[in-house]
């Protein structure tokens, strides 16, 4: 495999696609507070989109001043074999090396806000993951909020891999050092870092911004709070191994054959 096949996008990209022009990360202009009437996820579609009943997770970050970057994962695009359907026609993959926490029960929507110690006794475990990124749209930065948030914010899909070992959620690195392989070379290898440098700190955003609009997180749910590596462009039809340092590995298949 020819190496320069392979191509890391800009470590702080957390949410959507790298191109030439530079990185659009989803990140998106906040409404009014929430204790307003109305905000922008009040808008009949956003309400579709994060109402939806088939949520099988969140991809969030800690906002910048006046950003938001919180979308759904619906439950049909979370893989957990080592096998990810794309187009015919695609001619790469784009991944996002990420942790994944998944919720042992309910976080309810309240007033009164959650706080870390409550979010780790939530979460039962931690997974390695991949994010997959696409857009359905062919000129994505011409829509509105809530398009894009129909669309997952730029999220293809999830690949969910095994647990890593730790002694709680709270244990969650802030480094990782990200290594790509094919079936007979490394491709690349990245000393990897949390966009947010600690990757619990989104969780606890997003359980309380979510009880501001009467969403509450619900057990089984998965919560990704970012890259540690950017976004990186990768072969398709072939195995590929993705080392996340001491914590684990990962193996997938992105395919555009027919089963």
């Amino acid at each position: 495999m020819d190496r320069g096949r392979v191509r890391a996008g800009s470590g702080r990209c957390r949410a959507g696609p790298c191109t030439a022009g530079g990185c659009s990360a989803g990140i998106l202009a906040r409404p009014e507070p929430a204790r307003q009437p109305c905000t922008r996820f009040c808008h009949p579609a956003a309400r579709g989109a994060i109402g939806w009943k088939n949520r099988g997770g969140w991809k969030c970050a800690l906002p910048p001043a006046g950003k938001w970057i919180v979308a759904p994962i619906y439950s049909d695009s979370i893989v957990k074999g080592e096998r990810y359907q794309l187009a015919a026609d695609a001619d790469k993959a784009r991944i996002e090396p990420e942790l994944a926490c998944v919720l042992a029960h309910d976080l309810p929507a309240r007033v009164e806000p959650y706080t870390a110690e409550q979010i780790i006794a939530a979460i039962s475990d931690v997974h390695l993951a991949l994010e997959v990124i696409d857009c359905r749209y062919t000129d994505p930065h011409t829509l509105p909020f809530e398009q894009l948030l129909a669309d997952g914010l730029f999220n293809h899909g999830l690949v969910l891999g095994a647990p890593i070992t730790q002694s709680n959620a709270a244990s969650m690195p802030s480094e990782l050092d990200i290594t790509l392989s094919d079936a007979t070379a490394e491709l690349l290898n990245i000393k990897g870092r949390h966009p947010d440098g600690d990757p619990l700190l989104p969780i606890v955003w997003l359980a309380n911004f979510l009880s501001t609009q009467g969403i509450g997180l619900q057990a089984g749910q998965v919560v990704i709070t970012g890259s540690y590596a950017g976004v990186l462009d990768v072969p398709v039809n072939q195995p590929l191994h993705i080392q996340f340092g001491e914590a684990g590995s990962l193996s997938v298949h992105f395919s555009t054959l027919e089963e």
